[in-house]
């Protein structure tokens, strides 16, 4: 592999480099959408000194280091790179750059047999086989434990700290103490419980939820007195809050500081703040103050659940929302975070909850670099990184500087200004929410329940329908499926 420097010849490819890994690293700034912008006019010194000031010297762009890896292939799956063979200006652009700067060819992986879930299956065969189907791959968690597990990628802790990025884009690509790769995705732009402001308004109550877990009172004792007087004040078949069962399972588990699963794999079924969690819903369902979900049987003679979470379904107020369905919701809609219980503690508003308390995500994607991708290459792996880096910075309209933001603002020792579009509107309707929801950001965790459970070593999706549809036992329900997953993970030689 040859190492060159070269000059670059157009602004676009200057843009593009100012956020690339190799040069001008030290010249990462907060410039992107996340910079604030002044509001008022420049003073008139402000005129007189720019007035007088000399006009700046014109430099030449920066040289700008390449590499010559012969036009070896390079392929990739997944994500944003299953845009490698569209014709759009910014996916043309950006292959093009990275294969000039690295002298490469960037060539779409093809999954024979792929079904949208077993790209770690067929991952792992292909490099039995002596030929990795992907060398670079863009993961979902029901497919990252099974390639931790298989020692499948390449391990970058040693020096993620130079892709100078936010903690919470490598910490989701970690497993038991080692990374693996960078999340591009907006982390921590989470699930929230949206209501619909005016109905609150129209029966008359006093404080919204988004006032009241500001206030500090979200608590449970707090959280079901709101639901309480909020049910009295409803129609008939109207209930204060409705959820899915796993979702609540994991908003509710870590926001009582006790997620369904950690990064080390243990998981939290017979943890007694876990318990809790799950215990309090169900004693909402039964006081009448959650949507009744049950077992029901269908027209074809088939069982199946009737819940209430989504968005529009007016038969609940407190509904859970996706991060892309708030653009679009039909109503001037407000928004909370999760109740939390006695594991947990808040001593003045809702800045002073304990560490402890987090706002969790199941769903994520990361980049990855394929171990056997180095040898089958010749690219040393950090080069691979580098890669990754480059082409995701180029495909994206802000160069992914928040993400650099948020590494930045960790340096100093502040960790709540992260995520894409830190501080902006959005579609919120108030500053409050604004506000919460990137407070939301720094508390976020990454649960690996989901990854577990598409494992198959342990099941996160049944056990909370037995919970809240049949109303099993919460305590020994748990201890069951715990047990059941122990066992599995054993065979794969998991401890908890």
């Amino acid at each position: 592999m040859k190492k060159v420097t070269t000059k670059l010849m157009s602004m676009a490819l200057a843009v593009v480099m100012a956020f690339s890994l190799t040069g001008c690293s030290g010249g990462k700034e907060t410039t992107g959408d996340n910079a604030a912008t002044p509001t008022t006019a420049p003073t008139k010194a402000a005129e007189d000194a720019t007035e007088e000031a000399p006009a700046e010297e014109v430099t030449e762009a920066p040289e700008e280091e390449t590499y010559d890896f012969g036009g070896v292939t390079v392929k990739a799956f997944g994500g944003q790179w299953n845009n490698l063979d569209s014709e759009d200006l910014i996916y043309t652009e950006a292959k093009a750059f990275v294969e000039q700067k690295y002298n490469i060819k960037l060539e779409k992986a093809v999954m024979e047999g792929y079904d949208g879930y077993n790209d770690d299956d067929l991952l792992i065969a292909s490099i039995a086989a002596g030929d990795p189907a992907a060398h670079i791959i863009t993961l979902n968690p029901e497919s990252m434990v099974t390639c931790f597990l298989n020692d499948v990628l390449y391990d970058i802790t040693d020096f993620k700290d130079t892709l100078e990025v936010g903690s919470l884009y490598t910490d989701v690509a970690s497993w038991q103490g080692r990374t693996y790769g960078v999340s591009y995705d907006n982390i921590g732009d989470n699930w929230v419980l949206v209501y619909d402001r005016k109905k609150l308004e129209e029966i008359g109550m006093e404080k919204t939820p988004t006032e009241m877990f500001m206030e500090g009172k979200w608590d449970y004792e707090s959280f079901k007195a709101y639901l309480t007087e909020m049910k009295s004040k409803l129609e008939d078949g109207v209930y204060p809050i409705g959820q899915y069962p796993y979702h609540w399972a994991v908003m509710a588990a870590s926001a009582n500081g006790a997620p369904v699963v950690d990064e080390n794999g243990k998981i939290n079924y017979t943890n007694e703040a876990f318990i809790e969690a799950m215990n309090f819903y169900q004693e909402l369902e039964q006081d009448g103050l959650a949507y009744p979900a049950k077992q029901i049987t269908k027209e074809d003679g088939s069982t199946g659940y009737d819940y209430a979470y989504a968005v529009d379904d007016e038969r609940i107020i407190l509904r859970r929302a996706e991060p892309w369905q708030l653009g679009g919701l039909g109503y001037e809609y407000g928004i909370a975070f999760w109740p939390w219980g006695s594991n947990v503690t808040c001593t003045g508003d809702y800045t002073t909850l304990s560490d402890n308390y987090k706002v969790a995500g199941a769903y994520w994607a990361f980049d990855a670099v394929v171990k056997a991708a180095v040898d089958k290459t010749g690219i040393p792996g950090e080069v691979l990184t580098q890669i990754i880096y480059d082409y995701q910075v180029a495909v994206s309209n802000d160069g992914k500087t928040w993400m650099h933001d948020a590494y930045v603002a960790e340096q100093a020792g502040n960790y709540t200004q992260v995520g894409a579009e830190f501080g902006q509107p959005r579609s919120f309707y108030t500053p409050e929410d604004i506000e919460l929801y990137d407070w939301g950001h720094a508390r976020f965790y990454a649960d690996r329940s989901w990854a577990l459970d598409s494992a198959a070593l342990m099941q996160s999706w049944t056990p909370f329908k037995e919970i809240f549809y049949d109303y099993l036992d919460v305590r020994s329900t748990l201890e069951s499926y715990y047990n059941e997953a122990v066992a599995k993970m054993a065979e794969v030689g998991l401890e908890q």
